[in-house]
C-alpha cells in the first residue's frame, strides 16, 4: 500500500495543494476573471504563475551553480 499524503489526495502528477495568503481585491478580481472567461481558480492563477515565472533565471536566483 502506497501512502498518499493528504496534501496530494485526488490531485494529478506534478500538482500540490498549497495555502496563501493575498488581498481581498486581488481574489475578488481573479474569481471575476475565472467567471468571464470560464475557467476555474485554479486555471486562471497557473496561468498568471507561468506568465510571472517565465524567462526568469530561477537557477541564479536560488544560488544554484550551474
Amino acid at each position: 500500500m502506497v501512502s498518499i499524503k493528504t496534501t496530494q489526495q485526488g490531485l494529478q502528477d506534478g500538482w500540490t495543494r498549497a495555502t496563501f495568503i493575498l488581498k481581498k481585491h486581488h481574489l475578488e478580481e481573479i474569481k471575476a476573471l475565472a467567471y468571464w472567461e470560464r475557467k476555474t481558480i485554479k486555471e486562471v492563477i497557473d496561468e498568471a504563475l507561468e506568465s510571472y515565472l517565465k524567462g526568469k533565471n530561477l537557477e541564479r536566483n536560488r544560488g544554484i551553480e550551474k
